[in-house]
This record gives structure tokens, sequence and C-alpha cells, in this order.
């Protein structure tokens, strides 16, 4: 396979004179993206049919959803009278697809406007009521229904031969046979190999969405993926993925991401030569970027050494262990019972002794879960030494969970909202109540998720660990505290009024007070995602006065509460891990301000031990030339300097920054030499 070179000019040419024009569009909500594999293989599969190739010209736009009307309107002028607009619909850019469809159906009768995508397959009556100007809907798998949708538009043909379509008939929608799904993937053209994207376009896009294959094998209630499909797992061919991986590694940016977007990512053998082949191109190409996946849910050992293989590459941040729940009533009206918990425990042991980083994804919102088994759930992670990401449940259409009687069964209570309270662009049908869970304590899970994130994975976590450990009281329960601390009694009015209108928003997303939060943090989001959390952190760490003040105010309300309990507190133990907990915010500071920051700190050893048997601080440092207790500095490296605060702040949110294990370390012996 030639995959030497595709090149492109700086500005596309107009179209050839007699080809039709084909535009086909997706909106994303990553910044930075220029490439879509959905909309490279509709391409692709098209071209390589002679007689399309020979009648269109195809143009693939993916836009970032920001922009509103002024955007689309933009992007319509850019185009010639298209022939056939098609989009990729998701339930994040659905009310964006519609609207530009609805708006080149008023520029252009006459164009014919296809959709297909998860959010909007098999959804032919709601989605043609919502947008009667849609003239094709296509279920499933695309790429060979859109070839044929375009040969039958050439003879303006009857579409009632199409399989797997949803259209307009005589004024009435008719929806054919279903098509079967794609068992042969070579029939579906790679955009890679092919001159769909010039090596500008893959050198542009921040991200990189790939696929070695397609299907899933559990039928998890909540999820399109597996619980609409309960697909085999089907295969690109191996020598296809190499000279594909050989091209995207050589030409994406320093810093990208490849997002494998398989399903389950090493759960088949050819997974590891996959890894591998991925290590050795990066070496080759001498490229630093990041490979993020979905890793196989029932884990295997084939998963920690692809892993291991990656994260010693420096190819990977935080690896993906996907819980969802701990509670097995939950996880059984989930149908997802099959996906063993043990296995779960067993891979974070052994990613813990790799010091191998991890994040346990958390789903609040599932039918069974109340607020106890959630918080129960949470802790299992804490305390087994993981990183919790907890994520609201949203009803997505065509699953188990969308459907009437479920819902009618388990009392489903849903509000069309931001599923990310603080981004108005990413609405969703968000669960906000059912028979185990109350709308107010949905609204408490939600406020403790930025609870658990600021105290637990940053400000206090080695102070939060040593009393747990000292006195047996669950991490939830701390971080609980914490909270009441931070909304009652602080002495900062900002972060009160910060903590005060995550509650509020919860219950009704109009009382988002942005303005607040732009007056605390200013120009320093650079992403709008969880924006409460990126100001209280910003205003915490802002001065080393500030955090100092906070923090201890923060140990002092804890040791009052827990020997009001009748706890005894070990202050010299929990004093040292406070100084370690000042040092870990001296990476954040430094980011905040660009110049490299330090502090020095002693901590008792029998502390020190405890935090790295934790996985709190890296285990890998040499204190063996030191006693009882353990001296030493942190510094935040150069390199992290050119990081936004709002691009860490959120890594650490998604599991992958760890402030301690970031740092620089000195820890010299008693002679004076640099352990």
């Amino acid at each position: 396979m030639d995959v030497t070179h595709f090149a492109a000019a700086a500005s596309p040419p107009p179209a050839p004179a007699g080809k039709k024009s084909v535009q086909l569009v997706e909106f994303t909500a990553m910044h930075g993206v220029r490439y879509s594999v959905t909309l490279g293989y509709l391409k692709a599969t098209a071209m390589a049919d002679p007689v399309i190739d020979a009648a269109y010209d195809f143009r693939i736009n993916v836009r970032e959803q920001s922009g509103g009307e002024q955007a689309m309107t933009a992007l319509l002028d850019s185009w010639d009278e298209p022939f056939v607009v098609g989009l990729t619909v998701y339930f994040w850019n659905r009310a964006q697809s519609l609207e530009l469809a609805r708006l080149v159906k008023e520029r252009w009768p006459a164009c014919r406007v296809v959709i297909g995508g998860n959010d909007v397959s098999h959804q032919q009556d709601p989605l043609f009521a919502e947008a009667p100007w849609v003239d094709v809907l296509v279920h499933g798998e695309g790429e060979l229904r859109f070839r044929d949708l375009l040969h039958r538009f050439l003879a303006d043909g009857d579409l009632a031969t199409i399989p797997g379509i949803s259209h307009w008939s005589d004024g009435a929608v008719v929806t054919n046979a279903d098509a079967d799904r794609i068992t042969d993937l070579d029939q579906i053209v790679s955009p890679i190999l092919t001159p769909v994207y010039s090596d500008e376009e893959i050198t542009g896009s921040s991200m990189i969405v790939y696929e070695t294959n397609r299907g899933c094998p559990y039928k998890c209630s909540f999820c399109y993926w597996g619980g609409a499909t309960n697909s085999k797992v089907r295969q690109f061919d191996l020598d296809r993925i190499f000279a594909e991986l050989d091209r995207l590694i050589r030409l994406m940016p320093t810093d990208a991401t490849l997002f494998i977007a398989d399903a389950n990512f090493g759960i088949l053998a050819r997974d590891r030569q996959i890894a591998e082949r991925i290590v050795e191109l990066s070496r080759r190409y001498d490229k630093r970027m990041l490979v993020s996946t979905n890793w196989a849910k029932n884990g295997n050992e084939r998963i920690v050494q692809i892993a291991s293989m990656l994260h010693e590459a420096e190819l990977t941040g935080a690896i993906t262990l996907s819980a969802q729940s701990f509670d097995a009533n939950v996880l059984k009206i989930a149908n997802r019972a099959n996906i063993r918990t043990d296995h779960y425990r067993r891979l974070l042991s052994r990613f813990r002794e790799l010091d191998i980083p991890t994040y346990t994804d958390l789903i609040w919102g599932l039918p069974g879960e109340s607020y106890t088994t959630y918080l129960d759930g949470i802790e299992e992670v804490l305390t087994a030494g993981g990183s919790p990401v907890i994520y609201p449940l949203l009803l997505l259409n065509n699953t188990d969970y969308s459907r009437e009687s479920f819902q009618d069964e388990h009392k489903l209570a849903t509000r069309w909202m931001p599923c990310d309270i603080t981004n108005p662009e990413l609405v969703a049908d968000v669960v906000i109540g059912h028979s185990a869970m109350t709308a107010e304590e949905w609204v408490r899970g939600m406020e403790f998720r930025v609870a658990m994130t600021l105290f637990q994975k940053i400000l206090l976590r080695c102070s939060l660990r040593v009393l747990h450990a000292t006195t047996g009281v669950r991490l939830v329960e701390l971080c609980r505290e914490l909270w009441t601390f931070l909304l009652d009694d602080c002495a900062d009015p900002f972060l009160r009024a910060i903590a005060r209108n995550i509650g509020a928003t919860y219950r009704e997303p109009a009382d988002l007070d942005m303005a607040l939060l732009r007056r605390v943090i200013g120009d320093q989001i650079v992403v709008p995602e969880e924006m409460h959390f990126q100001a209280l952190l910003c205003r915490i760490i802002g001065t080393e006065r500030a955090t100092t003040d906070l923090l201890r105010a923060a140990v002092d309300r804890l040791c009052d509460r827990l020997t009001d309990a009748g706890h005894r507190i070990d202050r010299t133990l929990l004093d040292g891990a406070l100084a370690l907990d000042f040092a870990a915010t001296t990476i954040l500071r430094g980011i905040l301000r660009k110049d490299v920051q330090e502090a020095e700190f002693a901590v008792p050893r029998s502390a020190w031990d405890l935090l790295v048997d934790a996985g709190d601080v890296p285990s890998g440092l040499d204190v063996s030339g030191q006693d009882h207790t353990v001296h030493g500095t942190v510094w935040s490296p150069d390199r992290w300097l050119d990081y936004p605060i709002s691009v860490y702040a959120l890594a650490i949110w998604h599991g992958t920054g760890r402030p301690l294990h970031d740092l620089l370390f000195d820890l010299p012996d008693r002679a004076g030499a640099v352990a």
C-alpha cells in the first residue's frame, strides 16, 4: 500500500465542472479537531465506486459546535449549491445538525438531506416529526447505504429497495427492511490510505479517532454500543491497520491524541501487536502523542501488558477502568453483571504495583443506585488507591433504559439540560431521579463529585489518607464534611458563593452565575468544562497564603469534628501529610503564574510509607538514606508551565493529572546526596 503523500492545496479548489456537490458535515465538541473518521469512511467508500467518483465532488466539513447561526450561515455561504448534504448526528450535536439541515433546505429546496448516527438511528417517528425537512435517515452502519443512495439520487430513482433507511414517499415516512451488519470490514474503504484527507488536514487535527474493529459482546443497558447491538467483534485487516497507523503517526502533530475507538481494546490477542506497532512508529518518527482508548471491560493480563508498554513509551496517561457501579443490584439492572468487579480490583492492584496511573469511570443515577450505594462505590475506589471519575447518567436513544416500559418500572425522571451544567452546548436527557434516588439526592451526588475531586484528588489527598488510616472514618465522609465547611464556614465569600451555585444550578440550570465564575477566574478558562470546579481551584491556589489559610482551616474543621466524635488525632502524622499537600499545590501555582514554584516538606517516615502504599506518593523515590522523618523539596517542572491551568485542572478531574506524581522531587540523604 502506498501511503507516501497525499498533499492538497492550502484552500480547496472549486468543484470540477459537471460534478455534483456532496457536502459532508460533522459538528464536534472537541477543540481543534479537523478529522472525522465517520465522514472519511463515507467519502472513501463512495469514491471507490467509479460511477460515483465520476459524478460527484465530495467535501468534508468538520466544525466545532460554538459559533451559532452566524457560523452556520458562513458555512453555507462557502458552498456552491449542493446536490446532497450528509450529517452525522450524536446527542451532543443533534440541535446544530438538524438546524443546519433546515437552513440547507430553506436555501436549496432540491438538495437531498441525509442524516445518520447513533442518536437518530431507528428513531424515524420522532426524527421526521422534529425535522420534516430531512429526506433520508440511515440506520446503523452507513457507508454502504450512503453509497447506494448516491446511485439512486443520480438516476432520481426509487429508494424502496435500499435496506436500512427511512425516507419520505408520497407524503409519508416509509421505513425499509433492516440492513445486515457489515461482516467484511474490507468493504469500508480506508480514508487514510486513499486521498480523502491531505497531509495538512491530518497534521492540523488535535485528535484522530481510529477504529481497529467494530462491535461489542456486552449488552449494558445504558449504552447504545453494545446494549442495542450485542454484536460480534468484527476486525479490520491487520496489514491495513499497520499501514494506516504509519501515515497517521508520521503526520500527527505533537501532543495530539490518537483515540482508538474500539469498544474493548485489549480484548483480542492481536491488540498487543497493534500497541507494539504504535510504540515502534512513535519512536521511528520521534512523535510525542497521547494514546487513549476504551479498555476491555473484563480485564486480563494482556491489558496490563499493553498499558505497561504504552506507559513506558510515555504514550498514555491514566488507564481507564470501567466500573460504573459496585452495587450488585445496580449492575444486574444494567445487564452488566457479567462484567466482574473482582477483575477491576485485580487490575487496579497490578497497575499500582507498576506505578501506572488509572481512573475509574462511575455513573451517578443508574437505576437501583441510592445515594448510600453511590458513596459506597466511591469509597471502594478511593480506599483501593483509585481515582473516581463520575458522570451523570444520560438517557441515550436505542438503549434499554430509553424503553418506556423500563422507565415506568424504575420511575425514571429526566430533564433536558446540559450534562455539564456550565457548558450549555452539551445538552442531553439527564436522569435526575428514579425509585431509589430523589431529585435532591441527585443534586447532592453531583455536588459530591466536585468536593471529592477538589479535596481528595488535589488539595488534601495526603491529609485525608492519614485521617482515614488513623481514625477509620471513611474518605467519603471526610469529603462531605469538607464540602459543608466550604459551603458554610470558609472565610472566603467567593468560595462560598461558587460552592453554593453548584447545587443551585443543578436544581435550576438558569441559575448558573457565569458572571461570578468569570469574575473569579478571568481569562484562565481555556476549556469550558466543569467551570465551578475550575473556579474553586484557581481561587484556592492563586496565592500561597490563600492556599495555606484555606487548607489549615479545613483540616482544623475536620480535627474538631473527629475529636468531638471520640477519635484521637495524631497531629504529627497529620501535619507531615499536610506539608505534602501544600507542596502538591506548587505545580498548580506554577502553571497559573508561568514560573517555577518550589516547597520543602518534612513527613514522618510512617506517614510517608502509608502514602506510598496507597499510591498517593510516587513509589519509585529513594528514601533509604533518611531516618524517622523524610525531608525533601519539590518543584514544578518546566514542561508543565506551557499548559494552561484550565487544561491541567481538567486532567486532574479526568484522572490523568496527579500533582504529587507530576512534580520533581529532591530527597537528599543524611550525607547531603540526592536520592
